[in-house]
């Protein structure tokens, strides 16, 4: 069994989806899949294998791109309110980001394709040229968020769905879909902030107390501080055997020239001499 044990959750009476962690649902399934790996060897840890097992893998970047989007809605001035992995389905799934303020109300679902292409004409997405309904998705966060503001609001503004992609070579817009904004993370908070007033101070208010309420997302049971504290000690372990990786990278390539270099110089130094 992996040493990265599934820490025990908690259930709250006073809990409110505030508490959410950032990529919460992501952090659970991770921690689940290490749980039944097998520990690093000695050797291992030496050479820098990397900790995260490979049926986790997936889970991993993908909440640590999330993670990384969140912090950088966590630098939005006063007056905005932000919640995380908000559970909408029964299969576990969630919105990845909430946004309500002065902009008005917005879904955030994040994208990690590292290094990858992607091509965005209406509601197609390809992603390294394979389609991708990441529109669609979008386009039914809102539509679930416009259902439970309906019920706070006399006229509510619709939610706007955006994906933000993370670590993407290029993003193409041809045709920007209907309803959906598709831009770059590190965009995200210029763009909502640029957004003109739709909502008073009362009325962000209003909706911001309704989405905290558990009981307008399905039944969730609460993670302890446990969850982040067993994430952020996986996070260090592979921050560190990358670097241990990275400094074997150099010694070999050190070893190598100076193998070559014990090769070549001879017969360098021979041809000048002669």
């Amino acid at each position: 069994m992996s040493s990265t044990a599934v820490p025990a959750a908690t259930q709250d009476a006073t809990a409110t989806m505030r508490d959410r962690l950032p990529a919460q649902a992501l952090l659970e399934q991770v921690l689940l899949r290490q749980a039944v790996g097998r520990p690093r060897t000695r050797l291992e840890r030496l050479l820098g294998r990397d900790p995260v097992e490979p049926e986790a893998r997936s889970w991993y970047t993908n909440a640590t791109a999330e993670r990384a989007v969140a912090a950088r809605l966590a630098t939005l001035p006063p007056g905005w309110s932000v919640l995380h992995s908000l559970p909408v389905g029964r299969s576990g799934a969630d919105i990845d980001h909430l946004i309500v303020g002065p902009g008005g109300i917005f879904t955030v679902n994040t994208k990690h394709h590292i290094d990858a292409s992607v091509w965005v004409a209406g509601r197609t997405v390809l992603v390294n040229g394979s389609s991708r309904p990441i529109v669609q998705k979008a386009e039914a966060e809102a539509r679930r968020v416009d259902r439970v503001v309906a019920g706070v609001l006399a006229d509510p503004p619709a939610a706007r769905p955006i994906i933000a992609v993370v670590g993407a070579k290029r993003v193409a817009v041809r045709r920007a879909p209907r309803f959906v904004t598709v831009l770059r993370a590190e965009h995200l908070r210029r763009f909502l902030r640029s957004q003109p007033q739709r909502l008073t101070p009362i009325e962000v208010a209003r909706v911001a107390r309704r989405f905290e309420d558990p009981a307008t997302w399905q039944p969730t049971v609460e993670a302890g501080p446990e969850l982040l504290l067993a994430f952020s000690r996986l996070s260090r372990e592979v921050r560190a055997a990358a670097r241990i990786r990275a400094a074997w990278a150099v010694g070999l390539l050190g070893t190598t020239a100076a193998a070559s270099t014990a090769i070549v110089l001879p017969g360098l130094l021979s041809l000048l001499s002669s």
